[in-house]
């Protein structure tokens, strides 16, 4: 069998999220999973939710475009958002997001069973629960309190633990993997974006 091709390099990785934990989180991978320096990662957080967020990717992707003088195929987008309130089905996000070129970074129900999935294989669906685990990990790398609504954006604690132990990283890639055979909540897409930046940072 002939090995598997690598997918482009871009110029730029824009991902363009939903809120501000995400934001977070990608910009503690791009930190310490560093891509080749002519390779841009930019993220934006607080972009819209679903439809919008993606109408969001595309016009930011002009704008990188126009600013830089680059071309769409210079830079590789993404959308990174999660169930909450979604007005539409799953399907039609996914649709709409490929029409436009823009590749989506899901979790369902919320990002938070994500970030879970980085210690432990987990089925959990209820945010009490998941927000009880994610406290326990925060508070052994040296967040205090709890993580909940309030608190949830600031990842100090996750870069500790990804720095401390990076392979943490392809533990929640594969977890969520194994998620995704099961038609059962959560499920995940976020982590192809997280595939990515690795295979970036391997170039």
């Amino acid at each position: 069998m002939a090995p598997r091709r690598r997918q482009r390099l871009p110029r730029i990785l824009l991902i363009v999220c939903e809120g501000k934990t995400e934001k977070a989180y990608f910009d503690i991978l791009g930190d310490i999973y560093r891509p080749p320096q002519f390779v841009k990662v930019v993220v934006y957080g607080q972009q819209g939710q679903h439809l919008a967020l993606i109408d969001k990717a595309v016009a930011k992707r002009d704008e990188l475009c126009k600013e830089l003088e680059l071309s769409e195929d210079d830079v590789e987008c993404w959308a990174a958002c999660d169930e909450d309130q979604m007005p539409c089905s799953y399907s039609e996000l996914v649709h709409y997001a490929e029409s436009h070129e823009v590749r989506l970074a899901f979790s369902a129900p919320q990002f938070e069973m994500y970030l879970l999935q980085h210690f432990v294989q987990s089925g959990s669906v209820d945010k009490v629960d998941v927000f009880r685990q994610l406290t326990q990990y925060r508070n052994r790398y040296g967040g205090e309190g709890d993580y909940c609504d309030e608190t949830k954006s600031d990842l100090t604690w996750m870069a500790r633990a990804i720095d401390a132990t990076p392979k943490i990283v392809k533990t929640a890639i594969t977890n969520s993997d194994i998620r995704d055979r099961s038609t059962k909540r959560p499920f995940f897409t976020v982590q192809e974006l997280s595939k990515r930046i690795l295979e970036l940072s391997n170039w």
